[in-house]
């Protein structure tokens, strides 16, 4: 499980970024409107309506010498590297067709890497508890990279003395495009995958396969719920930097602490929520880390400048309910394509994992769209000093209680949700049983 959760540490140092110091370094650094810069990163996202599902069936459907999941992360990966330059170093007369390219660009390569690569840790394991704690190592390496993105821009600011977004962004790029080949060629070596498993019935096309998808009814209640977690998430992230600049009043340095908090506390509580998981469940035990979110994100709207430390509490707090809103349904995900293999016998991962991706993806660009128009329909503009009293409430609500509350939405799907460790674990066992009856007899003996 090592060197396949340590891919996810460079992969991870790219999306946040995008969320963090995307948006402030074209809107307030390059002169673009804030409100097209949302638009466009959105806009960017409708190529993963294709681009999602081809990548998710061919790469469970094409078998390669080299398997059926690495080809694509080996193509995706320079794709990446390329991408993730022209948009993080951007030339001075940058355009809004540069940043729609890259982006775009950078999404693809993004999908053609890390679609595969979830659809593979799925099939890591068939056991209930086992794929949280593969989700579980592969999400705190993405933290680490995480919080390697935060440590980037400090490094930057006090050890080489550049200061701010641009020469945060150009960091992150150097860092990345050095580790990203580092980190995934040993798990393209070393880490084997698994065989797909089929039943022996007549294989299905793919329309068909979409439908049988669409009717799964426990994936439809996971993908409705990871979808509102995303919002929420993109919504905070993308309002950060705007909330502690703006309404704490806060420089730049204590920002990215604030932020490394954050995900530090992400980090340290995965553990926690792996046992909470074996002793609850994965749907009860997301419930109770969206309460937990709701409880600490509730008093931030009261918070001013002065209340460094308060803030800085929160943080911890807050910060310690993201894991399992992240790992914890993905362990879930693989959980529901048992059920679609023992309807058809098919292993259609990629596939899932595609609308999964989808999901994800598309969430996260809605979660930026509708907090920066709202926030710049409230009258904020991220170039003032001094913003208006209402801008500054919309920007807290929006970055705070309005995500919790969309998380909240989820509580009523998940509280009844079908597949327990008992049925799972029932659901593989007749998986292998098929799976045994599939095997040759061993030659009579003369």
């Amino acid at each position: 499980m090592g060197l396949y959760g340590l891919a996810n540490l460079p992969t991870s140092i790219v999306g946040l970024p995008i969320a963090l110091y995307v948006p402030t370094f074209y809107s307030r650094d390059l002169g673009l409107s804030l409100a097209a810069v949302g638009l466009l990163l959105t806009l960017s996202r409708l190529t993963d309506v294709l681009t999602d599902p081809a990548i998710g069936i061919m790469s469970d459907r094409w078998q390669t010498p080299f398997g059926r999941r690495k080809p694509w992360i080996l193509v995706g990966t320079p794709l990446m590297m390329l991408s993730l330059w022209m948009l993080f170093v951007p030339p001075p007369d940058v355009t809004m067709l540069h940043l729609f390219i890259w982006i775009s660009a950078l999404y693809l390569a993004f999908t053609l890497v890390d679609l595969p690569y979830r659809a593979w840790g799925a099939e890591l394991s068939t056991n209930y508890r086992e794929r949280s704690r593969v989700t579980g190592w592969r999400e705190a390496f993405g933290y680490v990279g995480l919080i390697t993105s935060l440590g980037i821009p400090l490094f930057m600011a006090f050890g080489l003395g550049m200061p701010g977004p641009r020469n945060a962004l150009y960091g992150i790029a150097v860092a990345v495009v050095v580790a990203l080949p580092l980190f995934i060629a040993p798990m393209l070596g070393f880490v084997p995958e698994p065989p797909p498993e089929r039943i022996e019935r007549s294989p299905i096309g793919w329309r068909q396969g979409l439908r049988v998808v669409w009717r799964n009814g426990p994936f439809r209640r996971v993908v409705v719920c990871f979808g509102f977690f995303m919002v929420a998430i993109s919504m905070t992230a993308s309002l950060s930097f705007f909330f502690v600049q703006h309404v704490m009043q806060e420089p730049f340095d204590r920002y990215a602490i604030f932020v490394l908090v954050y995900y530090l506390s992400s980090t340290a509580a995965i553990p926690i929520w792996l046992r909470i998981s074996d002793r609850i469940g994965k749907h009860k035990t997301v419930v109770l880390g969206i309460g937990w979110l709701s409880l600490w994100s509730a008093p931030i709207p009261l918070l001013g400048p002065g209340d460094y430390w308060i803030f800085f509490f929160l943080m911890i707090m807050k910060g310690s309910s993201i894991g399992s809103l992240v790992f914890l349904p993905a362990s879930m995900a693989a959980d529901i394509v048992d059920l679609d293999t023992l309807r058809t016998g098919e292993q259609r991962t990629g596939l899932y994992f595609s609308i999964w991706g989808m999901v994800n993806k598309g969430a996260a660009a809605l979660g930026v769209l509708v907090s920066t128009s709202v926030a710049a329909w409230f009258g904020f503009e991220p170039a003032l000093d001094a913003n208006t009293p209402g801008a500054k409430l919309a920007v807290a609500c929006l970055y705070s209680v309005i995500p919790a509350g969309l998380a909240l939405v989820a509580v009523p799907l998940l509280w009844r949700y079908p597949l327990t460790e008992a049925r799972q674990r029932r659901m593989r066992e007749r998986i292998e049983r098929r799976n045994l009856k599939r095997q040759p007899a061993p030659p009579a003996a003369n």
